[in-house]
């Protein structure tokens, strides 16, 4: 298959592949410890074996708790299960050409319509299976780095799927402004599967006849979907490893498939580096005082014991466990046959410490911040909530938000849009942009309220109503507080409305004014 000149041959990706690759194993040993202790299950840096015990050497569950914790927090701040958590809006660039047609562009009629469009574009992903995904994305996220892929499927009423990918089996390059450019995977694929996987795969004769041979049989495969920065585009490919010629490839246009998020970064690194990573050294005291705790419960429930011996004692074959007897020459003056040995210590101190080190893992994993969907409260209560998640989970926002969020959207829109779903949307600054509208997102929006809100009371009691209409646009609080808060368009008077409504007041005013000016002198 022909590639674009400008990824070279099928030798020059390989070798971007292998230098891929080799990049993510230098972080092997640290993601290995993190995923040990933190999702062991999915560890597959160290083994990649299923069904097999992957919990032995883990004697306390907080860090394995918190982080499912920590994942669900996450999801519930900026992408919501069965919630619309972000809205389709006119870009600043169409608000000006809509302003400068002189009302030949019916704005209103615009925005009821990106509404509509927003709303087929959140059934379609709430009816997928985009929760269950982002929430085990979410999980390696707060490792350091989690990634999708978007699946576009011939179902014509699902046209599209999510799938989480391990990191052992994914390796990045980054573009000049430090985005994830273009991703490679490790695959294995089931022969009877691999044209199922890419529609068009050209198998060579020797992989044709290894599959009919055997159908089940594993073929390793490397998946690329590689950003063209000469045609703007991404595009994918893919082949079997001991071959030398592409099996595959697809032009995906101006969205890739491969979706991956980073907690945050250090520069210099492809890499994420996530809150699990920053309280690893506390989780591994924590499991290390833990063992210990047990071990000295064992001892202090069966004791261990010193018995008489005639002979002399190797302290090379003593045992130090719970229950064991030691041979000793003699016990003490009485010299009983046997006798419990003072093991001393206090496991309170111990325990305490553990507690200790338990909250601090819990903190990293934000267990202890509120519901953003819980009980309703106050407008104070949200600021303050606000303040402490945008303090504790607003510094990973803003990447998370464009590294999944919009990529997530603009690729299921092109899908969309190519299936004629929805009608054509442009983004990037064209005709639309994307409003997020989740919790953390409306939370920081009810601050800017909350800051108007304030200005105007301020003016108001200090210099009165007057003051504060020549002020402020208070007829336009209303609609930009409604913008602000996510209200339906449909619930929002538009501006002709408005005009009626403020033409009826005062022609009513102007009714109630003559009639009074008609009455007899003295009348009520």
């Amino acid at each position: 298959m022909a590639l674009p000149k400008s990824l070279g041959t099928i030798r020059d990706l390989k070798a971007r592949a292998k230098k891929a690759f080799s990049v993510e194993s230098q972080w092997e040993s640290l993601l290995s410890d993190a995923y040990e202790y933190f999702l062991p299950n999915r560890n597959l840096f160290d083994r990649d074996d299923t069904g097999q015990k992957k919990m032995d050497l883990i004697f306390d569950s907080t860090a394995s708790t918190a982080i499912q914790l920590g994942a669900s927090k996450l999801q519930e701040s900026i992408a919501p299960i069965w919630a619309k958590w972000a809205v389709l809006e006119l870009s600043e660039e169409m608000k000006r050409e809509i302003k400068a047609s002189d009302g030949e562009v019916d704005e209103d009629q615009i925005r009821e319509n990106l509404e509509e469009q927003t709303e087929i574009l959140f059934d379609y992903i709430n009816r997928s299976n985009f929760s269950t995904q982002f929430y085990e994305m979410a999980l390696d996220v707060l490792i350091g780095t989690g990634t999708l892929i978007i699946t576009e499927e011939d179902d014509m009423e699902m046209p599209f799927s999510f799938h989480s990918i391990p990191q052992k089996h994914v390796g990045f390059e980054e573009g000049p402004s430090g985005s994830i450019e273009t991703h490679w995977r490790k695959h294995k694929v089931k022969g009877r599967n691999i044209e199922r996987t890419w529609r068009g795969f050209k198998a060579s004769q020797s992989i044709k006849d290894r599959i009919e041979k055997d159908p089940d049989s594993d073929i390793s495969c490397t998946e690329g979907v590689v950003y063209d920065p000469v045609e703007k585009s991404y595009h994918g490919v893919v082949w079997v490893d001991d071959e030398d010629s592409i099996s595959w490839d697809q032009t995906y246009d101006e969205s890739s498939p491969f979706i991956t998020g980073r907690y945050s970064k250090t520069s210099g690194e492809v890499r994420g580096r996530g809150p699990a990573i920053m309280v690893l050294p506390d989780v591994k005291s924590l499991n290390k005082a833990k063992e210990f705790v047990l071990h000295r419960a064992g001892i202090e429930l069966a004791g261990m014991w010193t018995a008489t011996d005639d002979g002399v004692t190797n302290p090379y074959n003593i045992t130090i466990a719970p229950g064991v007897i030691m041979p000793v020459g003699s016990n003490n003056s009485s010299n009983p046959s046997i006798q419990r040995l003072d093991t001393g210590g206090s496991i309170e101190l111990s325990l305490f410490e553990i507690t200790e080190l338990q909250n601090a893992i819990k903190v990293s994993m934000f267990n202890d911040l509120r519901d953003p969907q819980g009980p309703v409260r106050t407008a104070t209560e949200i600021a303050m909530d606000a303040r402490e998640l945008a303090k504790r989970i607003g510094s990973a926002y803003g990447r998370l938000q464009t590294e999944i969020l919009v990529r997530t959207l603009k690729r299921i829109m092109h899908i969309l849009v190519k299936r004629g779903k929805i009608d054509p949307i442009l983004i990037d600054g064209k005709a639309v942009d994307i409003k997020f509208t989740s919790p953390l997102a409306r939370s920081q929006d009810m601050e800017d309220i909350m800051s108007v809100q304030q200005a105007v009371e301020f003016v108001l009691n200090t210099a009165g109503p007057d003051q504060a209409k020549m002020a402020f646009k208070l007829e336009d609080f209303g609609t930009w507080a409604a913008k602000k808060t996510g209200m339906p368009a449909e619930l929002v008077r538009s501006k002709a409305e408005k005009d009626t409504v403020i033409q009826a007041g005062a022609e009513a005013a102007q009714a109630g004014m003559d009639v009074q000016s008609q009455a007899p002198t003295g009348a009520p």
